[in-house]
């Protein structure tokens, strides 16, 4: 134990003196972030989760793209890239400097034939890591609204289900 503090307290202010935080974030500099359409890499579960609703594979699709519009310190999050998207099926977050956060969840019904509605939760935080780059954290859960809900029925691998999914998004 004595051996880790002094290491760690010399590595914190090697960092502090190099102008870097103990994240290796560069101290003061806030990227740009910009309106467009974002490529999503290295997309895994959060710690400690499991893929309960099934999405990973999507985030994890080479090709999969996602809108984001950056209108002063608001961020809307266009997760489906879809120009037709209901206005409340997009998540919407707060830009302070690099961080993107004091997220306002999507909050919507999906009916699936005439015997199911789920309802879906979902929010996006995260940081800007790198101009027009964000590290980001998608929250998302279904529940049954109404009526008989099996999982094959609905886009979902389970009904109810809440998974945690982290991605990059870099400006394509």
């Amino acid at each position: 134990m004595t051996l880790r503090t002094p290491f760690l307290a010399a590595t914190l202010l090697m960092l502090a003196a190099c102008g870097g935080d103990f994240l290796g974030n560069d101290a003061g500099v806030v990227y740009t972030f910009t309106t467009g359409t974002y490529g999503v890499t290295n997309a895994v579960l959060a710690p400690s989760t499991t893929d309960e609703c099934g999405l990973l594979a999507a985030y994890q699709d080479p090709a999969k793209k996602i809108g984001i519009d950056v209108t002063g310190t608001t961020v809307t999050f266009n997760l489906a890239n879809d120009s037709q998207a209901a206005a409340n099926t997009l998540p919407l977050a707060v830009l302070d400097g690099n961080t993107i956060d004091t997220a306002t969840e999507a909050n919507y019904t999906v009916a699936y034939g005439t015997g199911c509605v789920v309802r879906v939760h979902r929010y996006v935080t995260g940081h800007v890591v790198a101009n027009n780059t964000a590290a980001l954290a998608l929250d998302f859960k279904v529940a049954v609204e109404s009526g008989s809900c099996p999982a094959n029925i609905t886009s979902f691998t389970a009904v109810p289900c809440h998974s945690q999914y982290q991605f990059t998004g870099t400006r394509q």
